[in-house]
């Protein structure tokens, strides 16, 4: 008899398992559904690319795409929507240009400051150029070589990989790092090239770190990086000359934060979210406007299918990842005041392409519970669910315990973007956009219905 029982119970559980992951497997379907014949999100999108472009913190179009989001997720009906406010340094740019010297004459180039750069006086810092492929390279040459030039960095992205993130995170050192570097050993302002699959005339920014004084820092186009090797090997005395009107300031700004009350658990928060601010050469639609959307669209459908989340869902418009990533330091200042428990949380920061995968920040157990949703997600298009990092504006929440996740989608033209003009509304795809907003709602509604722990 007891052994009947037990047998029962398997079977009743086995059952009950069944039922479950079919409920499941309908309810992610309604999700795709509503989300590639449903457009509000992407004409939001455009709309905030067409009134908020270069919306880097401090800046007026800063506070416009606040206002607008703000009043997007009032009218899609979250239950909570306020402004978190916080204090942070900022930098604005006014403009900046710069030329080489060929034969007397000034040729342009296509080009745009990096952030934080330093200004130059009005008439711009001149000076002979000196090629490098690497930070070590400056470090040899010293200051001897160095002292009173102007450093251009020219090693490209690694075309021959696969995975251009990784491309990118080999390359990415020169910005972030060169113009410091070349302040050490005396360069009066560097160059670096864009960090960029291809080559074509659009200049891709980026922020820089640097101790104390800062030097003019500016990056070039691949096209015109090609121009300058050519021209520098022509004439080993060429020079540059560099404009950049550009000013520290101090503001005050905000997170955007809308809430979905929990049916449940409402004390527990699963966040979402996205950065709001883009750089001053951009309308920032893949880095990260589509990232803004795809977490508004949690919410909305959540709402409109009447998922009856256990959970409070909370979408956050993060406010600086790009320069001094300000407003997720400020979100995890706010959580350990306030002692909010944000339960597990969910950025989208890696473009608006066809769907690929999510990395789990977190324990192997809870990875491990995870992956087992993948199944569902399959169908879909998505490949995997791996252990990895979730991304920087949700990061600092990993010193709190929090399990973190990155939405990552195709990687293949996002470099191609990252950071420039071409980062634009018409080169999103609305039906690539959306695939990824059903994934991140279908992976948050399986977390919010099969709890972490279990």
């Amino acid at each position: 008899m007891k052994n009947l029982f037990k047998l029962f119970l398997l079977l009743l559980f086995l059952q009950n398992t069944a039922f479950a992951q079919e409920e499941s497997a309908t309810t992610i379907k309604k999700i795709y559904d509503n989300a590639i014949t449903t457009h509000q999100a992407y004409h939001q999108l455009g709309l905030l690319c067409e009134k908020a472009p270069g919306r880097l913190i401090g800046t007026p179009n800063s506070f416009i795409a606040v206002d607008l989001m703000k009043k997007y997720l009032e009218d899609l009906g979250a239950d909570t929507v306020f402004l978190q406010a916080f204090s942070s340094p900022a930098w604005i740019c006014h403009s900046a240009s710069a030329t080489m010297n060929v034969n007397g004459k000034e040729i342009p180039l296509k080009m745009d400051a990096l952030g934080p750069s330093a200004s130059t006086p009005k008439k711009g810092v001149n000076a002979e150029i000196i090629e490098v492929m690497s930070l070590d390279e400056v470090r040899v040459l010293g200051r001897e070589k160095i002292e009173g030039k102007i450093v251009f960095y020219n090693r490209s992205m690694n075309p021959t990989y696969y995975n251009t993130f990784r491309a990118y995170s080999e390359a990415v050192d020169q910005r972030t790092a060169g113009p410091g570097v070349a302040k050490e050993f005396g360069a009066i302002a560097s160059i670096t090239r864009s960090v960029n699959n291809n080559l074509d005339d659009f200049p891709h920014t980026g922020t820089f770190h640097a101790e104390g004084d800062k030097i003019p820092a500016i990056a070039v186009s691949t096209n015109d990086a090609e121009k300058l090797s050519a021209a520098l090997k022509i004439n080993p005395h060429l020079k540059v000359n560099i404009k950049v009107d550009a000013e520290d300031i101090s503001t005050n700004t905000y997170n955007l934060i809308a809430d979905l009350k929990g049916s449940e658990k409402p004390d527990e928060y699963i966040v979402v979210g996205g950065h709001l601010d883009a750089w001053h050469n951009t309308q920032g639609a893949h880095d990260d406007g589509v990232g803004c959307l795809q977490s508004t669209e949690v919410l909305r459908m959540f709402k409109d299918l009447g998922l009856q989340n256990k959970r409070s869902i909370r979408v956050i418009l993060f406010m600086d990842e790009e320069l001094y990533q300000s407003g997720g330091k400020a979100y995890a200042d706010f959580t350990r005041e306030n002692k909010i428990k944000n339960y597990f949380a969910l950025e989208s920061d890696a473009g608006g392409f066809t769907p690929r995968f999510f990395t789990i920040g977190a324990s192997k157990e809870i990875v491990s519970k995870i992956q087992e949703y993948q199944y569902l997600l399959q169908p879909y298009g998505l490949e995997k669910i791996i252990a990895g990092g979730g991304g920087v504006d949700i990061g600092p929440l990993k010193k709190l315990g929090v399990p973190l996740a990155g939405y990552r989608s195709d990687w293949q033209r996002y470099f191609d973007m990252h950071h420039s003009a071409n980062d634009k509304f018409e080169n999103v795809n609305f039906r690539e956009m959306q695939l990824g907003s059903a994934a991140m709602a279908s992976l948050i509604y399986l977390i919010d219905q099969f709890d972490l722990a279990e």
